[in-house]
């Protein structure tokens, strides 16, 4: 029984890879065109066999791109969720449970082949802190994050958009109490990240405070709020991205080319790329204009430039909703000689 029900799982994965390579043998590894080489350079990868597939260990690797894209390894779920349907995905469950409940494979093989645990060879999952009290509008919330929100000009329909929430005092985690959360999600709506904003102001505490299980670089924050056919703006951090729309905080100042955002970017922007920094950080913007400003994307970044002492989250506090859009119909287009 087994074997037929492996062979369907190879079906599943031939519906919408294309054909393997290689057939089935007691390796349990088949070979596929990698498809986001495919879609980005054309059919002709469709030769290139460097999507691997192990069916026992329920995981995947693109050898061309997995190194930046972290897209491109992972569970087989996740292949199926990026690259196949819903339909795919409950047939493949179904017959891993079918061949997990067999007798054959209690005496073939171990616990955990066959298994369709997400999170298999996967980033360790992000967490939310256990003392994270999430905001309501209606509810008893504690004074002095209201207040800090209001001073800020952050109103409810942010609040409730953003999933904005605070932690409560942890005697044993004093560094992560006291703090303003703003949650971040991927493309599926699940927890990715999240940035921690201490709100006493009291002295030598950490401003920021964020997950350690996860790089920054290694995710986009809150992939699932962005339309890729409008203009994006990236912002420095997640104050700024709340108040400005369709934006991307950078988590920092920087942009290079093995972090997912630059792969996001290029592959997925379809509009113009703005890039509102700090006002003091120049520098900062000409190597990210610099970065982005080639292939599909040139001539279509841009520059929104403001005073040294400004952000987009001192612009909000000031002026609302009509200060940010006034800054983002002030965009500029760098000359090739203020480029680095």
């Amino acid at each position: 029984m087994i074997i037929s029900e492996v062979h369907k799982l190879k079906t599943l994965l031939d519906s919408f890879l294309g054909e393997s390579k290689n057939e089935l043998d007691e390796s349990y590894q088949l070979q596929y065109p990698c498809p986001k080489c495919v879609m980005h350079k054309g059919i002709a990868e469709k030769r290139k066999f460097n999507l691997e597939v192990n069916l026992q260990k329920g995981v995947y690797n693109a050898w061309c791109c997995s190194q930046y894209d972290d897209e491109m390894h992972g569970s087989i779920l996740k292949l199926i969720k990026i690259f196949g349907n819903e339909t795919i995905l409950q047939e493949y469950k179904e017959i891993t449970y079918q061949i997990q409940n067999s007798k054959l494979y209690q005496l073939s093989f171990n616990q955990n082949d066959f298994r369709i645990d997400k999170n298999i060879a996967e980033h360790k999952e992000v967490e939310l802190p256990s003392n994270f009290v999430p905001l309501q509008k209606n509810g008893v919330n504690p004074k002095k994050v209201i207040e800090y929100l209001q001073k800020r000009n952050i109103d409810w329909d942010i609040i409730k958009k953003y999933n904005i929430g605070y932690t409560t005092y942890d005697k044993d985690n004093k560094n992560m109490s006291l703090r303003i959360i703003i949650p971040s999600f991927n493309k599926y709506g699940e927890l990715n990240y999240w940035v921690g904003r201490d709100y006493t102001q009291w002295d030598k505490r950490i401003k920021y405070m964020n997950p350690i299980v996860v790089d920054k670089t290694s995710i986009i924050f809150n992939e699932e709020k962005i339309i890729c056919d409008a203009d994006i703006t990236l912002v420095e951090g997640p104050f700024d991205h709340i108040v400005v729309p369709n934006s991307i905080p950078l988590l920092g100042k920087a942009l290079k080319e093995d972090n997912k955002l630059f792969y996001y970017l290029r592959d997925n922007a379809n509009a113009n790329i703005n890039i509102w920094l700090d006002g003091d950080a120049f520098y900062d913007v000409k190597k990210i204009y610099s970065l982005l400003n080639h292939g599909k994307l040139k001539g279509r970044i841009r520059y929104i430039p403001v005073n040294k002492e400004e952000d987009p989250s001192s612009i909000y506090q000031k002026y609302g909703k009509r200060g940010i859009i006034e800054c983002l119909k002030h965009s500029i287009i760098l000359e090739e000689n203020q480029i680095i």
